[in-house]
């Protein structure tokens, strides 16, 4: 397994909320990347190995892998097109991806843009907003084929720094969750990409809108076109 922009949020190998430590926990052998040189470092003198220094847009590490992970990282990326065709370079020929990335049509994210415009992101360092539709057309331009896409609730734990108004959104979801509809309720896109079909590898596509608001491809086009 490799985890991609492994020492982000809190590096604590007892911490819930570190995904690098929950999956060392499970998968022992898990391989670290993260272009972060003093975190990468630290993460090596508290013995952590298998963790390497590496941009996600053109890393290279001479192997395949069975499952790579990318928790929260796509949204921050110059070059997610990029960061995609590094992944499948480096995943095994049965393997899979898996993407988290927050969703931006969510009631917390909808609610945040209109309250703190033009500050419509509580993250400074996100670069776009990725949603269902686009992160699946980027997968298939990279020659990935997305085997599930899915909304999931991920919303940060309070803490005594946490504000009234974030509290009471969790408050609020607590009580009338089930009444608010998925899309707007869950916080977080999953994505689980395999690699595609050879008949799916053509960078370009035209698209009709069929009456569910489904695109279909209707015509591939050849990107020398």
């Amino acid at each position: 397994m490799l985890d991609i922009g492994c020492a982000a949020h809190a590096m604590n190998f007892e911490s819930p909320h570190w995904l690098h430590g929950l999956l060392r926990k499970q998968f022992p052998d898990t391989v670290g990347l993260d272009i972060r040189p003093d975190k990468v470092e630290q993460l090596r003198k508290i013995g952590f190995a298998n963790v390497y220094l590496g941009n996600a847009e053109n890393f290279d590490l001479g192997r395949e892998f069975d499952t790579i992970v990318a928790g929260d990282l796509i949204e921050h990326l110059s070059n997610p097109g990029a960061f995609l065709a590094c992944v499948k370079k480096h995943l095994a020929p049965a393997g899979r991806l898996i993407v988290t990335t927050p969703y931006p049509f969510c009631l917390l994210g909808i609610s945040y843009a209109v309250w703190k415009y033009p500050r419509t992101t509580w993250n400074l360092e996100h670069t776009h907003w990725v949603c269902p539709q686009t992160l699946k057309e980027a997968c298939r331009r990279a020659g990935l084929q997305p085997s599930y896409t899915g909304l999931i609730l991920d919303y940060a734990t309070p803490d005594k720094d946490t504000s009234l108004a974030y509290r009471a959104l969790l408050g609020s979801l607590a009580l009338f969750g089930r009444l608010i509809p998925e899309r707007l309720r869950c916080s977080s896109i999953l994505l689980v990409a395999t690699h595609a079909k050879e008949s799916d590898l053509l960078p370009y596509r035209t698209g009709n809108v069929a009456s569910d608001g489904e695109v279909t491809a209707s015509e591939t086009v050849d990107a020398q076109n």
